[in-house]
């Protein structure tokens, strides 16, 4: 049997990620298990609709069981990131790995990966920092003499490809490898630059960052051909009870939490780097979120990276992960037969959270938090109460 994995954040699930999820199965996977973030996710800001119902659309839309990436582990550089989403595929007993690309190229994915690995690349990307090259132009030009394709670093999904492919080495594994060429619009590509079409939606012509801006800018004109028809009452059922959540509703709170942190707390933050703290405090002083990060940010360090620690500040999160548990957060009756697989694994599968304390107590206290990102807080207390997603049917999958 052929179970495809896949890493997402689903911030919102929109057609191209219905588009990649059938393109997977069409290639050949019996069964297809998401790893998503939270309710936290990895660009350093809250996921505007809750983990779980992002998730119970995934599944509504394509996907067969959907497992948490816990917020230590989301919040995290790409590197971070993929690792501990490829580790807890791993745990479910994946053996094909579906990723999206802007090159659709999983060969030269894979190459870069090589390369990176290589004991070749650090000699080559210390002499290029010695230029005084920022960290990933650094990173670029080593790959580039090694034989590698530089690009592959500059496109969002292809250098999180890379990074999977990175973690499979680290770990002598050997998956097939499947890429689903990205179409339409870019990563980050705004709203106001996208048409409408249904023909575009389609294609997954809308980016989830272009789909966030429209909610907020225009209550979600862009919505009703960019998302699937199954996951788009789940959205607006949840957006009518909490009007979403956005970092900007608690700015406040998190510069003030800036503000009070000394350098030694914000160092134990993971990625932080002492240039980046120091100009975070620096900044801190200013009155608003995208003017700290605006003076933050450089050619050295992303808006994303200072995000996130500004947030992990906020939140007392110094821890980094590897994930110790499977957290289900929906799945349908092939999903089903999934978990089975996975309670034989190492680590604890938990679907009755309330029977597992200790080990959701720091994501009960973020999701805590969470509601609180909120235009319209829902009450406190829902990590041990929510039960994951059942959503009846199946995947046909062959006998054993």
């Amino acid at each position: 049997m052929r179970i495809a994995g896949v890493v997402c954040e689903y911030n919102p699930f929109h057609t191209g990620h219905q588009h990649q999820l059938a393109a997977t199965r069409l290639a050949g996977a019996d069964a297809i298990v998401c790893v998503m973030s939270g309710n936290f996710v990895q660009r350093g800001e809250p996921a505007l609709i809750s983990k779980w119902t992002r998730a119970e659309a995934a599944v509504r839309c394509g996907a067969d069981l959907v497992v948490e990436l816990p917020t230590s582990c989301a919040l995290l550089s790409a590197e971070g990131f993929a690792d501990n989403a490829v580790s807890l595929l791993l745990s479910v007993g994946i053996n094909l790995l579906s990723f999206g690309s802007e090159g659709g190229d999983a060969a030269s994915v894979f190459s870069a990966a090589k390369l990176l690995c290589s004991e070749h690349f650090e000699p080559l990307l210390r002499e290029e920092l010695a230029l005084g090259l920022p960290y990933a132009a650094a990173r670029q030009r080593a790959l580039i003499r090694l034989g590698g394709k530089g690009e592959l670093l500059t496109n969002p999904n292809d250098n999180l490809a890379v990074e999977y492919c990175k973690a499979l080495i680290r770990r002598e594994m050997q998956l097939p490898l499947f890429a689903v060429q990205r179409q339409g619009a870019g990563h980050n590509q705004p709203a106001d630059r996208l048409g409408s079409s249904l023909a575009q939606a389609e294609a997954g012509s809308f980016s989830a960052s272009a789909l966030r801006s429209d909610y907020f800018e225009t209550g979600g004109a862009l919505w009703k051909t960019a998302v699937p028809h199954a996951a788009l009452p789940l959205f607006e059922a949840e957006l009518a009870e909490t009007g979403g959540a956005s970092l900007l509703l608690l700015e406040r709170s998190l510069i003030a939490s800036l503000r009070k942190s000394g350098l030694a707390e914000l160092l134990s933050f993971p990625d932080a780097a002492p240039d980046l703290v120091n100009r975070l405090k620096r900044s801190s002083s200013l009155p608003s979120l995208e003017e700290i990060l605006t003076e933050t940010a450089s050619k050295q360090y992303t808006r994303s990276r200072a995000r996130r620690l500004i947030l992990r500040c906020f939140l007392g999160l110094s821890h980094a992960g590897p994930p110790d548990y499977l957290r289900i957060l929906a799945f349908n009756d092939t999903g089903r037969e999934l978990l089975r697989r996975a309670q034989e694994g190492a680590l604890p599968v938990i679907t009755k959270p309330a029977a597992h304390k200790a080990l959701l107590a720091e994501e009960a206290l973020l999701t805590n938090l969470y509601s609180l990102f909120a235009k319209r807080p829902l009450p406190a207390a829902r990590e041990l109460t929510a039960s994951p997603k059942y959503v009846p049917g199946r995947h046909e999958m062959p006998a054993q």
